[in-house]
């Protein structure tokens, strides 16, 4: 993995989530939904491992006892599972997109026409 400065790639994908949202759109792009599901799910392991190794990294830096205490203990504890759960979610029902989508067109009606 490459090194970038803690909360960068944080934001990185948040700002792009909005990208990730134009492309949802559009089944043809569904790599590329995939790809920044991916990318948001090595931002959440990288999140974490930083958090891990911190100490051990610079033991006289910015102590982790805080989230080790409520409410900040809910974000290693449960958001940070939740969220990646949710990626992981993201990644299966866009890989099942190109079938539904080719399915759907081929099961509509033309408009103006009543239903038989």
């Amino acid at each position: 993995m490459f090194a970038y400065p803690a909360g960068y790639g944080d934001m990185l994908i948040g700002v792009t989530a909005s990208l990730a949202a134009w492309q949802l759109a559009r089944p043809s792009r569904q790599r590329a939904f995939i790809a920044w599901q991916v990318l948001g799910l090595a931002d959440l392991v990288n999140a974490v491992a930083t958090g891990t190794l911190s100490g051990l990294l610079e033991p006289h830096g910015v102590p982790m006892l805080p989230m080790t205490v409520l409410p900040l203990s809910l974000v290693p504890t449960f958001l940070v599972p939740l969220f990646f759960i949710f990626h992981v979610i993201c990644i299966a029902q866009a890989r099942g997109w190109r079938g539904s989508f080719e399915s759907d067109i081929r099961s509509a009606r033309p408009l103006g026409h009543p239903a038989v």
